[in-house]
């Protein structure tokens, strides 16, 4: 081989094997990349071995793995008790498929929502648009229209019932707050508390604050004003009914009376006046009670809550007249402590620094009347008189040390529940035209509402219950999405449809589930705190990641096997090129050698 010859060869196996070795380096590069896909892969089946999905098992059993879609919880069916268990978002609005909110535009509901639930005529519409939505037939829309609308499910009612209103005479309603109250001991309002312990000399007394008494009792008169029985700290029988307190048969004094020697009848009133009226930091009163009774049946008419009311205020007025006697207890307890433990406001010991005029005018502003004797036990004086009084009768005994005598303060509990009722009719009947005559002081210069006299009728609410035929669970499962949509507002989202788009909703906490309680209102919640929503292993989806990682991986196999050959075979021809480029390299410098040593001879 000539020099020249040679000379062009070394230079293409030098390019030959340039190229081989960019080759080999461009391969290695492809193979670190499916490294990296082979571990992506991995990843991926590795979290979808853990993959879960959510079911719907209605029996709470596991035996039952229906799909949870959108369509099963909005749609009417056993599955869902007929009540639609609705899809909200985290401000408790109703998220709604295309098909629904385009029912809710077209009845005029905005995504806002309503102030309360509208008229019979927009929830027509609304079904009317369900139709037009192709949601449920024409003839299912009109035959959920002549169902009557169910204003008040998932607000406290799980049925559809039809609302009425009728009149009951005196003897009717006494007889209906009969049937649906109980008495005096289901209802905690004060008449019954703990006695304290005595002191040294056996007597019990007021508690630290002033305002309890040991000496509390309820005496029972006849109409005639005979006791015909005590009920020490109503320990014997304490129960009093409604009933009870309407009789003109039986009348109930409450007393209170401070125990020999101890503080004050400023006391007794006060305390009296909470257990009436009520006070801060007390749950209930005797008010509270009347209310409640009184309004367990004529509640639910908007014009008798407005009596209700006013009649409650009717006996504030009358029991509680002024803050006074609140202030002097508690300013007594707190100066003077030893007021509670046998401490004596008489004429003997002065008056503990407190001005006597002040403290009397007080008993005589909060007091229907005043007895005001010396060395006399007023106790029972005090009940027979608030027995024929309206409002607090108390007494006080100067000289209560010497005398061995108590104060007190009483309160006719009959005809205190007289002057409520009386205020509820003067309320309905209108405050102007007026004749009766309720307020405090003697009862004989009082007017109260008769039902003898009075042709008087009591309007109460009436619910009939709707039949529970398919129409009708229809009806009741529209009426309770129409009600949720007008009072919680709605948002539309046309993927909500979608199983996995929804399902991530609720894993990812932007989704949850309201559904209607034995109670009657509906409550929003997690998907995992809903009996009937599983979260189980998606094995389907297990099934299928697994596939592809196989063939994802069989894939990138051939490549790497593709690819090795590819080197090797490189490898190889760069392990000859360079065997070749020294050969030939060797044949260049003998040529040369030789042409230097020709020319030197």
């Amino acid at each position: 081989m000539g020099l020249a010859a040679s000379q062009a060869r070394l230079l293409t196996i030098t390019a030959r094997k340039a190229d081989c070795e960019f080759t080999s380096m461009a391969l290695s590069h492809q193979k670190l990349a499916l490294a990296r896909d082979m571990e992506t892969v991995s990843d991926t089946y590795q979290n979808a071995l853990s993959q879960t999905k959510l079911v719907y098992d209605y029996y709470g059993t596991g035996a039952t793995n229906m799909a949870l879609d959108y369509d099963l919880l909005m749609t009417p069916s056993i599955y869902n008790d007929y009540y639609p268990k609705t899809v909200t978002d985290a401000n408790n609005r109703v998220i709604l498929n295309s098909s629904l909110a385009a029912a809710a535009r077209a009845a005029g509901i905005p995504a806002e929502g309503l102030t309360g639930t509208p008229s019979s005529t927009v929830r027509n519409a609304f079904i009317e648009a369900l139709a037009a939505e192709s949601v449920i037939t024409p003839g299912k829309a009109a035959a959920i229209e002549a169902v009557t609308y169910a204003n008040t499910i998932g607000f406290g009612s799980t049925k559809n019932v039809s609302f009425g209103l009728t009149e009951v005479t005196y003897d009717e309603l006494v007889n209906l707050i009969t049937a649906s109250t109980g008495d005096t001991s289901t209802f905690d309002f004060g008449l019954t508390f703990a006695v304290q312990e005595g002191d040294a000399g056996g007597n019990d007394y007021l508690d630290s604050n002033g305002l309890g008494g040991s000496g509390m009792r309820v005496d029972v008169y006849n109409a005639s004003g005979n006791k015909n029985a005590t009920y020490d700290n109503m320990n014997e029988d304490g129960s009093i009914t409604l009933k009870d307190l309407l009789s003109n048969e039986t009348q109930y004094v409450w007393t209170l009376s401070s125990p020999k020697g101890a503080a004050t009848s400023i006391t007794e009133v006060a305390h009296l006046q909470r257990v009436i009226c009520g006070a801060e930091g007390q749950e209930t009163s005797f008010t509270d009670y009347l209310v409640e009774m009184f309004g367990s049946v004529l509640g639910g008419v908007k014009a008798n809550e407005a009596a209700l009311q006013y009649a409650a205020n009717a006996i504030y007025d009358i029991i509680y007249p002024n803050s006074n006697v609140q202030q002097i207890a508690t300013e007594l307890i707190q100066k003077h402590p030893d007021y509670v433990t046998g401490g004596r406001h008489d004429r003997e010991h002065g008056d503990r620094g407190e001005d006597n005029k002040t403290f009397r005018d007080a008993i005589d502003e909060a007091s229907a009347g005043t007895y005001w004797k010396w060395k006399k036990n007023t106790a029972d004086t005090v009940s027979q008189r608030a027995f024929s009084s309206l409002g607090t009768y108390a007494s006080y005994c100067g000289d209560a040390g010497n005398g061995g005598n108590k104060h007190s303060a009483a309160v006719n509990l009959n005809t205190l529940t007289q002057a409520f009722l009386t205020a509820f009719v003067e309320y309905q009947e209108g405050i102007d035209q007026s004749s009766y005559q309720y307020n405090r002081g003697s009862r004989g210069d009082t007017v109260f509402y008769d039902p003898k006299r009075s042709d008087f009728k009591f309007t109460i609410a009436t619910q009939t219950e709707v039949d529970s035929d398919e129409d009708n669970l229809y009806a009741n499962f529209y009426d309770a999405l129409f009600n949720q949509i007008c009072m919680n507002g709605w948002t539309e989202n046309d993927q909500i449809e979608n199983v996995e788009y929804m399902t991530d909703l609720f894993k990812n906490g932007l989704a949850f589930i309201s559904s209607i309680a034995e109670d009657g209102y509906y409550y929003q919640g997690s998907y995992t705190t809903d009996r009937a929503i599983l979260e189980v292993t998606d094995d389907n989806a297990i099934a299928i990641a697994e596939a592809k990682y196989n063939t994802e991986k069989a894939k990138i196999e051939h490549k790497e096997d593709t690819i090795d050959m590819r080197m090797k075979n490189l490898d190889t021809e760069i392990s000859s090129l360079t065997t070749e480029y020294e050969t030939v390299k060797q044949v260049i410098s003998k040529s040369v050698e030789k042409s230097f040593k020709r020319y030197e001879a």
